[in-house]
C-alpha cells in the first residue's frame, strides 16, 4: 500500500512539472513575442511571471529581462521609476548569478549598467562597488573593459574627495602588477595612457603612492617581480621613493641591462642629481636595442642635458631621439621650448620662427599636447620679427631661410 501511494505521489509531482514547465513555456513565448517588436512595456507583465515561477528556465530570460526594463527606462523621465527599474535590473543579476554563476561578468554588466542608467549623486559610488567586487571576483583575469571603468571611476571619485589616494593605490597597483605579470600587452599599454593623462588630476597621489610603496612592498631576490614592480612605479611617476632606488640598485647589480640603467637614472633625475642621471642615460641608450626605447631614453636625457643647461647637447639628442621615432612629439616640444627659452643668446629674433616650427610639429604628430603647444605658438609668434627687421635683413615673408643656432636649422620667414 505504501509503495503504491508513494508512486502516485510520485506521478502526480511529474504531473506537476510538465504543468509547469508548459506554463513557463507559454509566457516565454508570449513575453518573446513582444521583446521581439520592442515592445516593453506589453512584455513586462508576462517577464515578471516567468521571472517569479521560472527561475531556471534559461539563460535567456535573464539577458532579455536586462533588455526590457532598460527599453522601460528609455521611455521615462521619471528619476524615481528610472531608479526603481535599475534596482530591477540588479535584482535580474542576482537572481542569474544565483541560478547560472558567472558572478564577475554580471557584477560588471551590473555596474556599468549603473553607472549609465542610475540617477543619483551616489551612482558612481555605487558602480564603482561592484566594479571592485568584480574584479575581486574575476582573479587577476578581468577583461580591458571592467578595468578600465574600474580605474576610471577610481580616478574620478578620488578627484571629487569621494574616495582616499589610499584606495585608489589598492585599486591601481595590484593590478598594474598582475597584469604585468601576465604580459598582457594591450592592457597594460591603454591603462597606463589613461593613468599618465589622469591621475595628475588626483591632489597629493604621489605622496600617498611613494609612501605606500614604501610601506607595502619590499626587495626580494625574485627579479621578475621587481623588474614589475620597478616598471609601475615608472609608470605612476612614483621615482622618487627609496624603495625604487633599491629596485634599481639590486637590478643594476644583478645584471647590468637598459632597463636597469635606466631604473637608476630616472631615480637620480627625479632627485636632480643630473651628472649621475646622464652617465646611467648614456648606459641605457648604449644597451637598448629597441628603437622606441632607445628613442625614449634619448628624449630623457635631453630633459636632463636641458636641466644642465648644455642646450646643445639637449638638442642633439632629442633630433637623435627623433631620428629614432619620428612620432615622439615631446621631442619636438622640448627642442621649439629649448630654442624658444633661450632666444636671447642670439643675435636676432628669427630663431622665434624655428621655436614655432617645432612647436608645430608637436602639436600635428600628438593632439593630447595642443593646448600646450598653443600657449607657446601664442607666446613665440608674439615675439617673431617685424617689418622693420625684414628689411634689415633683406628678408621676405614666405623666404626659406637657414639659421645658425644649436647647429643649423632651416625656416620660413614670416613677420608680425
Amino acid at each position: 500500500m505504501k509503495r503504491i501511494v508513494l508512486f502516485f505521489a510520485f506521478l502526480l509531482l511529474g504531473f506537476g512539472l510538465k504543468a509547469q514547465n508548459d506554463e513557463c513555456m507559454v509566457n516565454y513565448s508570449i513575453y518573446k513575442e513582444f521583446v521581439n517588436v520592442e515592445s516593453y512595456s506589453n512584455a513586462v507583465n508576462t517577464y515578471r511571471k516567468i521571472f517569479q515561477d521560472c527561475p531556471k528556465f534559461n539563460k535567456i530570460i535573464y539577458i532579455d529581462g536586462v533588455k526590457i526594463y532598460k527599453g522601460l527606462i528609455a521611455k521615462t523621465n521619471d528619476n524615481n521609476l528610472i531608479n526603481a527599474y535599475v534596482d530591477t535590473i540588479k535584482l535580474i543579476y542576482n537572481q542569474r548569478i544565483e541560478n547560472y554563476g558567472e558572478k564577475p561578468q554580471c557584477l560588471s554588466r551590473m555596474a556599468f549598467d549603473v553607472m549609465k542608467l542610475r540617477k543619483s549623486d551616489t551612482a558612481y559610488m555605487e558602480a564603482f562597488s561592484l566594479f571592485d567586487s568584480s574584479v575581486k571576483q574575476f582573479e587577476g583575469n578581468a577583461d580591458l573593459g571592467t578595468l578600465t571603468a574600474y580605474f576610471q571611476l577610481a580616478v574620478t571619485l578620488s578627484t571629487q574627495k569621494k574616495l582616499s589616494n589610499e584606495k585608489l593605490f589598492s585599486v591601481i597597483v595590484p593590478q598594474l602588477l598582475i597584469i604585468k605579470q601576465n604580459n598582457e600587452k594591450e592592457k597594460e599599454e591603454k591603462l597606463v595612457a589613461y593613468l599618465n593623462k589622469n591621475l595628475s588630476k588626483v591632489s597629493g597621489y604621489k605622496e600617498t603612492f611613494d609612501k605606500l610603496f614604501v610601506e607595502n612592498y619590499s626587495v626580494n631576490s625574485d627579479i621578475p617581480f621587481i623588474v614589475n614592480l620597478s616598471s609601475v612605479m615608472s609608470d605612476l611617476d612614483c621615482i622618487g621613493n627609496q624603495l625604487y632606488a633599491q629596485c634599481a640598485e639590486k637590478l643594476y647589480n644583478d645584471n647590468p641591462s637598459a632597463l636597469s640603467a635606466v631604473l637608476i637614472a630616472r631615480y637620480c633625475k627625479k632627485n636632480k642629481e643630473y651628472d649621475k642621471a646622464a652617465e646611467y642615460y648614456s648606459k641605457a641608450v648604449d644597451l637598448e636595442e629597441d628603437a622606441n626605447k632607445k628613442s625614449l631614453y634619448l628624449y630623457e636625457s635631453a630633459l636632463v642635458a636641458n636641466y644642465q643647461k648644455k642646450y646643445s647637447l639637449a638638442i642633439s639628442f632629442a633630433k637623435k631621439s627623433l631620428e629614432l621615432n619620428s612620432q615622439n612629439a615631446n621631442a619636438y616640444l622640448l627642442i621649439g621650448a629649448v630654442y624658444g627659452s633661450n632666444a636671447s643668446l642670439f643675435a636676432h629674433r628669427q630663431i622665434y620662427w624655428v621655436a614655432a616650427d617645432y612647436v608645430e610639429k608637436a602639436k600635428k604628430t600628438d593632439i593630447s599636447l595642443t593646448e600646450q603647444a598653443d600657449e607657446l605658438l601664442k607666446k613665440y609668434s608674439a615675439l617673431f620679427p617685424n617689418k622693420e627687421d625684414a628689411f634689415m635683413h633683406s628678408v621676405k615673408s614666405g623666404d626659406v631661410v637657414k639659421i645658425t643656432a644649436f647647429g643649423t636649422e632651416t625656416t620660413t620667414a614670416r613677420f608680425l
